[in-house]
């Protein structure tokens, strides 16, 4: 182990086995200073091992590493619109959709320099735990920097906490939150109208949550290496996983190259890139877990209240591929692009 990651493992010593959201916060507070320190930006060079370190801290615990990702998207989102981070606070990037979000501006009429967030936003990672969080209002097409602890904030926001009914990422608080009239004014708004969706950044980073997912699955394997293994069976499958995590990361080493390459995405071609990636850690996390019942039976599952957790949570966690609709949209691009990938 390196020395950041000695300075990482003695940093999330603290964290119990089964933490809960105020230790997770303590937890991410704490990492702070470590990650404007020690974690660089995307696509200046060094993606790799921003990537490896969200592995490293999803390999530790999953829910961090999820309010993490969260933070540190974020603050490259801040970067990228050379807008200032509010200084020792926790950051988180909401921009999930669907059919019960109704969040929208409504504006004051008679000022154009006062408005208010109305209605809901469902999957709110880190709700009532973060300070601060990016919010994408898909009416007005508009990301928007909320003070989630604004002197109006206690009055003006209600966290529907019992839709969670998961026991993984219960503890991230990923709660639907309703805005009851929360002030906002243009000085909040980052980037014009659909500029969140249009940066070369959103391809950027679609590639950190696929690195927590191949922690996820790597702590796994880490559990399975500890127990003594009888038979051909559980070692062949032993050996499958570790194969199949080091696929992951030489996936993840191959996204980030194309990054450090064309971090303005002058090729067009990052995103499908990174639906590359994402397909292949989703499937090779997907073999893991199964790899991994069918070698210990139904006693992790059962007894083993960290391993139940951590598959539970890395279930959930890669449902945010999109599965067949992302390897459509995937297809489609390679219809398109012959020449894509380089080498092909």
């Amino acid at each position: 182990m390196n020395e950041d990651g000695k300075k990482l493992e003695l940093l999330l010593s603290d964290l119990p086995d089964d933490p809960s959201a105020d230790d997770y916060r303590a937890a991410a507070k704490q990492l702070l200073p470590y990650l404007q320190a020690h974690v660089p930006p995307m696509g200046e060079g060094r993606t790799l091992a921003r990537l490896s370190f969200l592995t490293a801290v999803a390999r530790r615990d999953l829910s961090l590493a999820r309010l993490i990702e969260g933070h540190l998207d974020a603050i490259q989102i801040l970067r990228e619109a050379k807008q200032t981070a509010v200084s020792d606070s926790l950051y988180a990037i909401w921009a999930s959709a669907g059919p019960t979000d109704s969040l929208k501006i409504r504006q004051n009429e008679s000022n154009d320099d006062d408005a208010q967030l109305i209605g809901s936003k469902p999957f709110c990672s880190g709700s009532d735990i973060v300070d601060r969080a990016l919010i994408y209002v898909y009416p007005s097409e508009q990301l928007v920097d909320v003070d989630m602890r604004a002197g109006d904030a206690p009055n003006r926001l209600v966290f529907e906490s019992g839709q969670w009914k998961s026991h993984g990422f219960s503890e991230t608080h990923t709660w639907t939150i309703t805005f009851g009239g929360l002030s906002i004014s243009p000085k909040h708004y980052i980037g014009k109208r659909k500029w969140y969706f249009s940066r070369p950044g959103f391809s950027l980073g679609a590639l950190a949550p696929a690195a927590c997912w191949a922690g996820g699955a790597l702590a796994l394997v880490d559990s399975l290496r500890q127990k003594p293994l009888r038979g051909g069976h559980a070692l062949a499958h032993l050996g499958a996983m570790v194969a199949s995590v080091r696929s992951m990361q030489a996936m993840l080493k191959w996204g980030a190259e194309q990054i450090d390459a064309d971090p303005a995405n002058s090729s067009g071609s990052l995103f499908p890139a990174a639906l590359m990636v994402r397909h292949h850690i989703e499937r090779g996390c997907t073999e893991i877990v199964d790899r991994f019942g069918r070698t210990l039976g139904p006693r992790p599952y059962a007894f083993d209240a960290v391993n139940a957790r951590r598959i539970s949570e890395l279930n959930l966690y890669i449902r945010q591929c999109h599965a067949e609709r992302d390897l459509e949209e995937l297809g489609t691009y390679l219809q398109e692009h012959l020449e894509f990938p380089q080498g092909w």
